[in-house]
């Protein structure tokens, strides 16, 4: 194939944000203590509100509570049990002094914070049909013009594609020359890729393509990271212009988006930035922390 084209289970991202504050065990961290309520789980002293329990449920579809999902729910109570002792026992042997888990509990805690900031943004700037009519002809304008319809024959080797190249030349048939050679299963159709958009695929094979006049075949080999391929171009065509109704949802999201980097514009603004281009480029390994001396007597 030459088209281009799982996230941290829910137990992991709690383990993360339970085992986010250095605690005696018998204590929860501050986020629990933030999110008052009756508790629905108590583990060695620490409490799980029922905010905090709801919250998870309804992560996983599991709120608000039904006779068809109450199993459910309390398989996730011994979930997020089994997590609090596991943070508990994390905290026991100090594991939060490590720079790396440190450094992927503030990823955590840098990505769930900055998208609860986004989230109150676009609430308190709700769009208007004027703002997702002037989204749309934006949106419109970014979308590719043409499309193409083209064939390939994919094979490992450059003297290979130079072989079937040589045959076309003499008159060779491209959809039997598929058949024969081609490594893609679009070699039952005779290596027919039918229509696609240039940023469907990989760059090389897009240029290639887009270079062509219809009904012709580019005359040397193009390789990418699938292999070598002959491409031949069969025709082009105005690509279709989806209506407002059709793309509302990518329209929106479009349009949330020029939000958003407005927002950030603006704290950018305000901020100011400074950034160690040396140790970007030159580092990549997290530092370990400074061994301590002992004091001589």
């Amino acid at each position: 194939m030459i088209i281009r084209k799982t996230s941290l289970p829910l137990a992991l991202g709690l383990a993360l944000t339970l085992a986010a504050c250095d605690r005696p065990s018998s204590q929860g961290p501050g986020f629990q203590h933030a999110v008052p309520g009756k508790a629905v789980i108590t583990v060695s002293g620490v409490e799980i509100s029922e905010p905090i329990f709801e919250s998870f449920a309804s992560a996983q579809g599991l709120s608000p509570a039904t006779a068809e999902n109450r199993e459910a729910r309390r398989k996730l109570a011994d979930q997020l049990a089994d997590l609090e002792l596991l943070s508990q026992d994390a905290t026991r042997q100090k594991l939060m002094q490590n720079p790396e888990m440190m450094s992927s509990l503030l990823a955590q805690y840098y990505t769930t914070l900055a998208g609860a900031a986004v989230q109150a943004y676009t609430k308190a700037h709700p769009l208007d049909d004027t703002a997702i009519q002037s989204a749309y002809e934006d949106w419109i304008a970014t979308l590719p013009k043409t499309e193409y319809h083209a064939r390939h024959i994919l094979v490992k080797d450059e003297a290979t594609a130079k072989t079937i190249l040589e045959k076309l030349g003499t008159g060779g048939d491209f959809g039997k020359l598929a058949a024969e050679y081609s490594l893609d299963p679009s070699k039952n159709e005779g290596g027919d890729l039918g229509w696609f958009t240039p940023e469907q695929m990989v760059a090389p094979f897009s240029a290639a393509v887009t270079a062509l006049k219809p009904g012709e075949t580019e005359n040397v080999p193009v390789q990418t990271d699938f292999g070598w391929h002959v491409v031949k171009l069969e025709e082009t065509r105005d690509a279709p212009v989806p209506k407002l109704e059709e793309a509302r949802d990518a329209v929106t999201n479009h349009a949330n988006n020029k939000q958003v980097e407005a927002y950030l514009a603006e704290l950018r603004k305000k901020a100011k930035i400074k950034v160690d281009e040396k140790l970007i480029n030159e580092g990549g390994k997290v530092p370990e922390p400074a061994a301590k001396t002992e004091a001589k007597t």
